[in-house]
């Protein structure tokens, strides 16, 4: 079994805990890898699961004697927490013709699937139609999409829409009941109970879809997992001495907390990129993305050979800008594999699984927008905000809820920026800032940088955290913030 995931990593694929069984079960399991793999090569897919292998074997598992699926059932169980589960509808690459009937499938893609887990919460609703004929002054549910919010001296005035039309929803300003009006962006699907008064619906409370309170169990390893991001590799403002004392620290081997260090998750902005916003020129130390990314590849050669590097990609990265973005393209990644360690790629958000837990990582790019639509955030105070806009995504369960700002969004036939399940662990970056903390049950990291303050975060007010790392053990779940100097 050692054989298999060491072949299988050391050129860039991952093979899945099912497709691991298959495997060994098989007659000449190495051969079986062998042509897996050289299947993979013709599509670019990186990852070795279960269906493609019951197609090489014909489905046919074989029969094996108590003893021995036991003793490979235990196997299966030490490597399963070295193993990475990825959900692969976010490797993809996503392709529209930008027509109005792929604009209409992404809202109604958002709007079901936030309504589902609103209805969760409300039980019963109505449709806007159905709620303009109530009776006067009797109450329903409804789940609507927000198309614009206005402010007077004594309400919100909250003009909305669901399948069934549009229609305007006010909001006393007291008492508020439930989520306040100020945390409400454009687009955002919420639920409001609602009462009928004349021919106005008047807003007695107003749902966020939320998470619901989890407790988290402790798992018996001691498996921790690194999260950094926005390095930004070939920057004139890139921290290489922090950088060099953080590549010496995972490095210790004496150090008990690096030694149990088997993961590295870099949440995207690998390198500064070129061209990415007006005169960046003046501020790069390296000009070519090409050579930017050959100084990150010396970098991470120094990280230690039982670390498996897992890499996503933000906006100054040479990939799509467009949300979801898939990982990046093979040419940059074999110019990082040069390296010699173990990556494995993922699009951006992505959905992974180390050792049973439950990662959402997410560059952040929707950040900028809601810090710049809640009046109460500025990236000038995101050391007292940044905690809140975070917890605001998990609460509204979206990456990216305002459409049409500066984040740039596919509209895909599913909305996959809709945050559908409830992670373990939230990691993000993006705007350069530290956070470590918790929702829910949810831990909430945002892992700061390794560029010092550029001239447009110092026109903005905005204060890096840089030099900084999180690690959180698998285990417990309990997370440690470290700076280095």
């Amino acid at each position: 079994m050692r054989k298999i995931i060491e072949r299988a990593t050391t050129r860039g694929y991952t093979v899945t805990s099912g497709a691991l069984r298959l495997l060994e079960q098989a007659e000449a399991p190495l051969e079986t890898l062998e042509e897996a793999m050289r299947r993979l090569e013709q599509s670019g897919l990186m990852i070795i699961d279960e269906s493609l292998l019951m197609k090489l074997l014909g489905a046919k598992e074989g029969a094996q004697e108590p003893a021995v699926m036991a003793e490979k059932e235990e196997a299966v169980e030490l490597l399963e927490e070295l193993m990475i589960d990825v959900d692969e509808r976010f490797l993809k690459e996503w392709r529209i013709q930008g027509t109005s009937e792929e604009f209409q499938r992404y809202f109604s893609s958002r709007y079901e699937k936030l309504s589902g887990l609103l209805r969760e919460r409300l039980g019963s609703v109505v449709s806007l139609r159905e709620a303009m004929r109530l009776r006067e002054s009797q109450e329903a549910n409804v789940i609507v999409m927000l198309l614009e919010k206005r402010e007077t001296r004594k309400v919100w005035i909250l003009r909305v829409d669901d399948p069934s039309g549009e229609h305007k929803i006010i909001v006393p300003k007291e008492p508020v009941l439930g989520d306040s009006p100020e945390l409400l962006l454009p687009d955002m699907v919420f639920g409001a109970r609602i009462m009928k008064s004349g021919d106005a619906l008047i807003g007695r409370e107003l749902i966020l879809p939320d998470l619901a309170a989890e407790h988290l169990e402790k798992i018996s390893i001691n498996i921790s997992a690194c999260m950094i991001s926005d390095i930004h590799a070939g920057s004139k403002h890139f921290r290489e001495d922090l950088f060099e004392s953080f590549l010496d620290w995972i490095n210790r081997g004496r150090d008990p907390e690096a030694k149990d260090v088997k993961f590295l998750i870099i949440a995207g902005d690998l390198i500064d990129g070129a061209g990415v916003y007006p005169n960046q020129h003046k501020e790069l130390e390296i000009f070519s993305v090409e050579e930017q990314l050959e100084k990150l590849s010396r970098f991470l050669s120094e990280i230690p050979e039982h670390v498996r590097i897992i890499i996503g990609p933000g906006n100054h990265d040479p990939v799509q800008r467009a949300l979801p973005q898939p990982p990046l393209p093979e040419k940059y990644q074999k110019i990082l594999k040069k390296s010699g360690k173990s990556f494995f790629f993922v699009g951006n958000p992505a959905w992974i699984k180390l050792a049973g837990r439950l990662f959402l990582i997410y560059h952040g790019q929707g950040l900028d927008d809601v810090i710049q639509h809640v009046i109460s955030f500025s990236h000038s105070s995101l050391e007292t905000d940044l905690g809140e806009a975070l917890k605001l995504l998990l609460k509204c369960r979206h990456l990216c809820p305002i459409y049409g700002e500066t984040t740039p969004i596919i509209p895909m036939p599913e909305d996959l920026l809709v945050i559908d399940r409830v992670p373990h662990i939230f990691h993000s970056g993006h705007v350069h800032a530290a956070y470590v903390g918790s929702y829910r049950g949810v831990r909430i990291v945002n892992s700061g940088t390794w560029q010092e303050q550029t001239s447009y975060q110092r026109s903005i007010g905005l204060e890096p955290t840089v030099g900084v790392m999180s690690l959180v053990n698998l285990g417990d779940l309990s997370i440690k913030f470290r700076k280095f100097a």
